[in-house]
């Protein structure tokens, strides 16, 4: 048993290099192309309970990181403050690009937009957060030079992670939120604040129509 975690744990370079690619480049890779055929909630669901029991039995990670409120709450009125900024463009994106969908939950499916607010954070949200944050930062973080490049990887992937949705627009909407709560969860070493960072953006981009392009039934 002790032997196992030791090679469960074990934090050799290569041996990160790979795990890094086969969770974060392979297994998106294998969502896309339909080799796995396994709704996508249930997988998001999976990847966020085998993160948590993976950190938690990790002595080396700080479980303080995940709520973190003392130093974290003090950025609370800065994520609220570029959320309003990103609601605005998600709002005049869609306006612009499909103005016949703008607002759509909310004018033709309100209870629909109401369990999307409760239920997306918690099942989408949280296993993300987990994965591209708090185990990338914490697991992998020790394979790039600086903090730039961790928040720019961390982007990236988390941008490829939408890779199924085959839309430009889709990735590139990714990337740059991916940017956003890299940072953040740089910045506040608090999860929660990226989570509900992450939330806002996910549920505005759903009441605003852009989550259209979020929805894999939809994918052509």
């Amino acid at each position: 048993m002790v032997k196992a975690k030791e090679l469960i744990y074990n934090d050799n370079k290569k041996k990160l290099w790979v795990e890094l690619t086969l969770l974060y480049i392979l297994l998106p890779g294998t969502i896309a192309l339909d080799i796995l055929p396994v709704p996508l909630m249930v997988i998001l669901f999976i990847m966020g309970v085998s993160v948590f029991l993976f950190l938690r039995y990790d002595r080396n990670y700080d479980p303080s990181l995940y709520i973190n409120l003392q130093k974290g709450r003090k950025y609370i009125p800065q994520v609220l403050l570029f959320f309003l900024g990103a609601a605005a463009i998600m709002s005049l994106l869609t306006w612009l690009i499909m103005p016949e969908r703008m607002f759509y939950l909310a004018r033709h499916d309100p209870i629909m937009l109401l369990m999307i607010s409760i239920f997306y954070p918690i099942f989408s949200v949280i296993p993300q957060g987990l994965a591209y944050r708090s185990l990338l930062f914490h697991r992998y973080g020790k394979l790039f030079s600086n903090r730039y490049q961790l928040i720019l990887v961390s982007a990236l992937l988390f941008s490829y992670g939408h890779i199924l949705y085959r839309n430009w627009l889709v990735l590139l909407l990714t990337f740059v939120a991916g940017l956003v709560f890299a940072y953040r969860y740089y910045q506040t070493k608090s999860l929660m604040v990226s989570i509900i960072e992450h939330g806002l953006y996910g549920v505005w981009l759903f009441a605003s129509g852009l989550g259209f392009y979020f929805v894999s039934s939809f994918v052509e």
